[in-house]
């Protein structure tokens, strides 16, 4: 039986800038764990920065 590789991506929570609210789910490879995009926060109902954040 063949061994598992382990995996090189691990699951970040993207997090709002100004509410601290945990809105969507991402995939990031282990070098680029720095992430600020700009997502539509459900709670304020505008688009704010989002951070990435360990699960």
């Amino acid at each position: 039986m063949a061994k598992r590789k382990k995996n090189p991506v691990d699951v970040y929570q993207l997090v709002c800038g100004s509410c601290q609210s945990r809105n969507y789910v991402a995939s990031l490879k282990k070098e680029n764990k720095s992430l600020e995009v700009s997502k539509f926060c459900p709670h304020e109902r505008k688009h704010t920065p989002h951070k990435a954040k360990k699960a």
